[in-house]
């Protein structure tokens, strides 16, 4: 999943040493900024998992993509459908396995495609959001030049570039420019402020949001495979 606009000049990894206490009220300050740019802390601590809508543009395919996504924060649980140019396909990892029914297909997901899905979910950006309003004891910040780099577990999972006044306008995994996602003009859903679209180097990757919601209640939605419903 991608989920999903400035050019940011990304630093070298911080070192591993701990940082000093002038560099952890720094980065508390940045944290906090940004938490109240994307709808304050107790909105974003409360919720247990997200429901998003998107639109999604590649030059994987001739037409957009109609792309929905259930999110749990709280175990490695992810949703996605998509439908257009042909495609009607819904996949899903629920912890420990996956699969995916396209067109009419059934198929169980492989060791390494389950693998592949629980190494990205740690770092999904709202997520992220929700275990720093949680004070979650797992995560350590750093702060580098624009940048929060977040550590779960002493491993950095996501980093996220902020604007003067705490506003998302890119993140990315490693880094490389070409896997940054550049972030659009915020817009409210809800009770939270989030991108218009993310964008990737190249321009042949785009998605548009067209709704997001947090979930108070993600295990009231169903991770399994249609047929064992």
């Amino acid at each position: 999943m991608r989920i999903s606009v400035a050019v940011i000049a990304l630093a070298s990894l911080t070192c591993l040493s701990p940082p000093s206490p002038a560099q952890q009220v720094e980065v508390n300050t940045e944290v906090e900024k940004l938490l109240k740019a994307v709808g304050g802390r107790e909105v974003w601590s409360k919720a247990q998992g997200f429901t998003m809508s998107e639109i999604l543009h590649s030059d994987q395919y001739e037409l957009p993509v109609l792309r929905h996504y259930w999110v749990d924060f709280t175990s490695p649980r992810i949703m996605e459908s998509a439908e257009g140019n042909g495609l009607r396909q819904s996949r899903a990892l629920n912890v420990d396995q996956g699969w995916t029914v396209r067109n009419g297909e059934h198929s169980d997901w492989s060791a390494e495609q389950v693998a592949g899905w629980n190494s990205f979910w740690p770092g999904i950006p709202t997520r992220v959001f929700h275990l720093l309003a949680s004070n979650d004891p797992a995560v350590r910040t750093e702060w580098r030049d624009g940048v929060i780099d977040i550590f779960l577990d002493d491993k950095r999972v996501v980093w996220i570039a902020t604007d003067p006044h705490g506003t998302p306008v890119a993140y990315g995994r490693e880094d490389r420019h070409t896997d940054t996602h550049f972030l659009g003009k915020p817009l409210q859903y809800g009770d939270v402020t989030l991108w218009s679209e993310a964008i990737e180097p190249g321009d042949d990757w785009r998605v548009v949001m067209v709704d997001y919601q947090l979930m108070m209640e993600p295990h009231t939605i169903s991770f399994t495979a249609p047929q064992n419903n």
